[in-house]
């Protein structure tokens, strides 16, 4: 490390004082203090280790954090550290500080078993650490609240830690939509209600009933300078309802003085769906960029899923040994009967699966099909005997991540 510079990890109030006093020269305009405050007071399970510094004469000069969480692909649970608040101080920048924090921050990422490590960072600078864009995120439906058509309203109360129990059940079942999707514990459910935070945005949450039965509830923001309602997540027991539950936060969203009416949900599910045949417009939406760790080890834990997908294809009972080469190294996946015995490093890969390694991870996460990468790298190469059978190992299907923190 250049001289003077040196790696921390906060112990002390006056070290995370110095790790806020980063965050507010890194990003003047940006109030990333208050995420890294939230974060210390109120996520226990955020230890001293997860915050990671480099000080210079005795001062923080660049900092990040690692915040766990745990992602499922198709119901297997997956290891995730998410890296945030990434910044350095402007005079200290050019110094290559990032690329030691970044390399301390795999090293422990590896060392606790994390299966990926992800981020929904800047454009294009996180390439040079390995990380490749590959789940969806900051999706928008736009609509004018006059397009919304009026109905009858369900009964609205504030969102209480009662309801929580109900809402997880409806959020759990909306998810299954979803190829790539987070996993929210109870405790962390009381704590967004307890901070108001969700993500890095404030919200409020309302619980929508019939007949006293919880049916929906939804988390919002309301902007007054733009008069713009946003809806930050919500899910409901069934589709059916989907045209009441709009037209009652129509009402909702109209006492406040609103006009228009933003969701930051996914584009497919049925609420969005309903907004857009009424003429909302749709984004293109922004992604997670995500590294794996260990190829070897993420394609054996998604062996479950593998065996699920050729159970319900014209491949069911494979007998076969997959060589995937990566250009810069092999893996083979063995399967018996359907059922995937042994995944390993192999110096024996042919070229019949030749899989850009980058590129490898959008296939893996269903963020693109083999289709598409094949057209857009040459360096991905399926030979037409294996190109069925890998459509049915990584269907393309959009993700969603419902923030956990």
């Amino acid at each position: 490390m250049n001289h003077g510079y040196n790696f921390y990890k906060p112990s002390s109030d006056e070290d995370y004082t110095q790790l806020y006093r980063v965050m507010d020269t890194a990003f003047k305009d940006e109030d990333v203090t208050s995420i890294v405050r939230n974060f210390v007071e109120n996520y226990p399970e955020m230890t001293g280790d997860n915050y990671f510094m480099i000080k210079h004469d005795n001062e923080a000069v660049a900092g990040l954090l690692l915040i766990p969480q745990t992602w499922c692909i198709d119901g297997v649970e997956f290891k995730v550290a998410e890296m945030g608040c990434v910044g350095t101080a402007p005079m200290h920048r050019q110094r290559g500080l990032q690329r030691i924090l970044n390399a301390r921050y795999d090293e422990y990422a590896k060392e606790r078993g994390y299966d990926l490590c992800v981020l929904a960072g800047i454009p294009y600078f996180y390439r040079q650490f390995g990380y490749q864009y590959a789940v969806e995120l900051d999706y928008l439906t736009e609509i004018k609240i006059r397009k919304i058509p009026d109905g009858p309203r369900l009964e609205t109360r504030q969102f209480s830690e009662d309801n929580i129990e109900q809402a997880m059940s409806l959020l759990e079942n909306i998810q299954k939509r979803y190829m790539v999707q987070s996993n929210r514990t109870k405790t962390i459910w009381k704590t967004q209600l307890k901070t108001g935070i969700y993500g890095a945005e404030p919200f409020k949450s309302i619980a929508v009933f019939e007949d006293a039965q919880l049916i929906a509830y939804y988390r919002y923001q309301y902007l007054e300078e733009e008069k713009t309602y946003v809806i930050r997540e919500l899910a409901q027991v069934t589709p059916q309802y989907v045209p009441r539950v709009a037209a009652t936060i129509k009402i909702k969203a109209e006492e406040l003085g609103a006009d228009k009416i933003k969701t930051k949900l996914s584009h497919t599910d049925h609420f969005s769906q309903y907004l857009k045949k009424l003429g909302a417009k749709m984004n293109t939406p922004y992604a997670w960029q995500v590294k794996i760790l260990n190829p070897v080890n993420f394609l054996r834990k998604l062996g479950p899923v593998l065996e699920n997908r050729l159970e319900e294809s014209k491949f069911k009972g494979l007998s076969k040994v997959l060589k995937f080469n990566f250009w810069k190294y092999g893996i083979s996946l063995s399967f018996e009967d359907g059922k995937l015995l042994d995944v390993k490093e192999t110096t024996e890969a042919s070229r019949n699966i030749g899989l850009n390694p980058y590129a490898s991870i959008q296939l893996f996460m269903g963020y693109r099909s083999r289709f598409d990468l094949q057209y857009a790298y040459q360096d991905f190469i399926i030979r037409d005997e294996y190109e069925e059978l890998i459509d049915v190992l990584f269907p393309r299907k959009p993700g969603y991540i419902h923030y956990c923190y």
